[in-house]
């Protein structure tokens, strides 16, 4: 059998920058542009990067180890903490899924009834029978091309809409380089970074990776991922057109103000491909899960895990329920479970007794990931301490959560220099 070309694994990979670039990704990016113009691009940069770099460790991890992520766990701390660890993670993953479900299923149909004018209850029912089909009949194969189709839309509509803007080609190279934190920014910079780097979208590549070759994975990935940030940096630029930002339709609107009805369609088209591949990918990471870290090997049980979050989304796509206080409980049970995740990625990379010599990294590279781990740790303890104060009113923590991120960076620094010392006395011996 021919083995798997380039070709292959970029279109294969498409499914991760369809997965993060997601009616959130619309609204944060557009956002973002709106209110600070360029100078938050380079936190759309960062962001892509350290996607890749995640996504490269998981995927390297199952290459190299054999194993998928939940039999790493198990063989890293034991049959019982595993165990837990599987629970924990996975079953609050599984949840992000279902309660982001809604959101990805209301930003397609917002983009298909800006286009067609049909009712939002009837759009609702139609994409969710649709995502329903996809998702029985297709398998990755399947998918994977549907979402290079859909990444192809999102890259083009928002590409245009961003040719309409007056910036230079220098000015937006500077922009993507020069971190900046303009007055009130910060949160909107930790957003950006937020919904690029996703806990599920781990689980995904970890599935995807699965019987290829390291070198094959990387070309796949970065150039997959790559596309998916310059599409997040296109949708900040074309922000930058607008005054204020309140909801899709106004922002269609503005566009048609300035580009006439070929930018409104614009964006409407691409906002509708977000949607509609995000609540493709979010069901699909669920079932990915089920296998990899449930251990779930009857078919059956995993169309129930992706069944449920995709009726989840459905339910209060049709009643007009906000469940707002579920996702905000859920966005920071995720906001925590990231950057364990990030955790465990590191120390199992790490570990010799899992990964081989030939398929791990220098030390120079564990710089970059705790760097990597500080950033989402202050992101996931911001997602919670938002949810907090919207529940409790507590108020902002900022401070708070910067002096715990530095305990726990430097905490898991120490224990990789105890794992490195292991390793240089166990070979040595």
């Amino acid at each position: 059998m021919k083995p798997p070309g380039k070709l292959s694994s970029v279109i294969l990979w498409s499914v991760i920058s369809a997965a993060f670039i997601g009616p959130g990704t619309v609204t944060t990016a557009v956002s973002a542009g709106s209110l600070f113009n360029l100078e938050l691009l380079w936190a759309v940069v960062f962001a892509t990067l350290a996607c890749i770099l995640l996504q490269e460790i998981s995927a390297r991890i199952v290459i190299g180890s054999g194993l998928n992520l939940g039999q790493t766990f198990i063989k890293k701390f034991g049959t019982s903490r595993g165990r837990w660890l599987q629970v924990i993670i996975g079953g609050s993953v599984v949840l992000g899924c279902a309660a982001y479900e809604a959101g990805n299923i209301l930003g397609a149909v917002a983009g298909l009834n800006l286009i067609t004018g049909i009712n939002t209850t009837v759009l609702t029912i139609i994409i969710s029978l649709m995502v329903l089909i996809i998702l029985w009949i297709g398998g990755l194969t399947w998918i994977s091309n549907l979402m290079v189709a859909l990444v192809g839309i999102m890259g083009l509509t928002f590409f245009i809409l961003a040719l309409t803007t007056n910036f230079s080609v220098v000015e937006i190279l500077q922009a993507s380089i020069t971190p900046a934190l303009p007055a009130s920014s910060g949160l909107l910079a930790l957003g950006l970074v937020g919904t690029t780097i996703v806990p599920y979208n781990i689980f995904i590549g970890s599935g995807i990776s699965k019987g290829q070759t390291v070198p094959l994975m990387r070309v796949g990935l970065t150039i997959s991922v790559l596309i998916g940030g310059f599409i997040t940096a296109a949708i900040l630029i074309a922000g930058t057109t607008i005054q204020d930002f309140s909801s899709f339709p106004a922002l269609a609107s503005s566009f048609e103000n300035k580009l006439g009805r070929p930018g409104f369609y614009a964006l409407a088209l691409g906002l509708f491909a977000a949607g509609f591949s995000s609540a493709i990918t979010s069901p699909y990471a669920s079932s990915v899960i089920a296998r990899t870290v449930f251990q779930f090997e009857q078919e059956k049980k995993v169309k129930w895990v992706w069944g449920v979050v995709l009726l989840t989304g459905f339910f209060f796509g049709v009643s007009g329920i906000k469940p707002i206080p579920v996702i905000l409980t859920v966005q920071a049970l995720n906001g925590l479970i990231l950057p364990l995740l990030v955790v465990f990625l590191v120390i199992i990379i790490n570990d010799s007794n899992i990964i081989p010599a030939e398929h791990r990294h220098r030390s120079w590279y564990n710089v970059v990931l705790l760097s990597i781990l500080f950033v989402v740790l202050v992101i996931g303890l911001n997602q919670m301490d938002k949810a907090l104060d919207v529940i409790f009113n507590t108020g902002s923590n900022l401070p708070i959560s910067f002096a715990i991120t530095s305990g726990v960076v430097v905490y898991v620094a120490f224990v990789l220099w105890r794992m490195s010392t292991s390793n240089r006395t166990t070979t040595s011996a």
